[in-house]
């Protein structure tokens, strides 16, 4: 009995000593965003604390200690840019409350025209529990994952990079995936993506860009010396504890990343980590001293679907996007 006391003397004493921010998430014609994650992260500590809206976007975030916050909601799909909120102040004992007004990203609210945001719209939040190991005892990535709209670094452009992206921002068109080739080859768009994972070789699809599948080799092989330029480049993958660090050289110079262009001495290393069982953590760094002052990154997320697959994706027939764009 004595012991139970002081148990429950000690949850109120925490209690005390905690606080809680709600409100809703909604887009920018007010209506509620369901499923959309809120993040808060503790200035002082650095610890993150999570919660998803539900219905009509209501959500709440209980325990926190008392402190200052950023608030932040990630990229949603093509639909809702990344929202932050810095120096929300948790008082003890005290809900606060913040309201989250989200903007629109690249479809601009268009209906129907995001899948990845309506597969979470559609269903569960994503699932918990601890990251599964396969028999080697390696972090199993495998599954099909959502991507969501990346965080990305501004680059310290060359003055030949300037300009061509500045052209490119103003024109609005032009990028290779308009006329079916590769429109992203960092993959960090808000795809469908699947893994499949075996000790030697990692094979990642995606639909909704070409060509849908790249490998990642995990048997100890080096980049071949004679490299003919690629889209997608080689790359090979090894295990620096749980997180998988892949090297992809071999690049052509036709590709964007993203609106930037580079030259053929582009060389990208990708780190993946699953912290939890529903979640991949995604970070680039884009490395090409013929176009950029130093090297840069974007971090990505990716959320496990469960239910989903990977569908046809074809782009090489009667492509009418082009002439419409100019």
């Amino acid at each position: 009995m004595r012991f139970a006391i002081v148990v429950c003397l000690l949850a109120v004493r925490v209690l005390a000593q905690t606080g809680s921010l709600s409100g809703t998430v909604t887009d920018p014609d007010g209506g509620g965003v369901p499923t959309a994650p809120v993040q808060a992260r503790n200035v002082a500590t650095g610890e993150v604390y999570k919660s998803v809206a539900i219905a009509k976007g209501s959500y709440t975030l209980s325990k926190l200690p008392a402190g200052i916050y950023d608030i932040t909601v990630p990229p949603i799909g093509f639909t809702f840019n990344k929202y932050e909120q810095k120096g929300v102040t948790i008082q003890a004992a005290k809900s606060s409350r913040l309201d989250i007004r989200l903007g629109w990203s690249g479809n601009l609210g268009t209906p129907g025209d995001d899948f990845s945001l309506l597969i979470r719209q559609g269903s569960k939040t994503s699932p918990t529990g601890r990251a599964p190991r396969g028999r080697d005892g390696k972090l199993d990535l495998s599954g099909v994952w959502i991507g969501n709209a990346p965080d990305v670094d501004a680059p310290e452009m060359l003055p030949w990079v300037e300009e061509i992206t500045k052209q490119r921002r103003a024109r609005g068109t032009g990028n290779p995936g308009e006329s079916c080739l590769p429109g992203d080859i960092l993959l960090v768009s808000p795809f469908i993506y699947k893994i499949i994972q075996t000790p030697a070789v990692i094979a990642l699809l995606w639909e909704g860009n070409v060509p849908g599948i790249v490998q990642i080799f995990l048997d100890g092989r080096a980049h071949p010396k004679n490299l003919d330029p690629s889209w997608m480049g080689h790359s090979v993958g090894r295990w620096d504890g749980d997180t998988l660090v892949v090297d992809t050289v071999g690049f052509n110079d036709r590709s964007w990343l993203r609106v930037f262009p580079h030259t053929e001495m582009l060389h990208v290393t990708q780190r993946y980590r699953r912290p939890e069982l529903g979640h991949i953590e995604k970070e680039v760094t884009i490395d090409d001293p013929g176009a950029f002052r130093k090297p840069w990154k974007i971090r990505d997320g990716w959320d496990l679907a469960p239910g989903e697959e990977i569908a046809e994706y074809i782009c090489n027939e009667n492509e009418k996007d082009v002439p419409h764009l100019k």
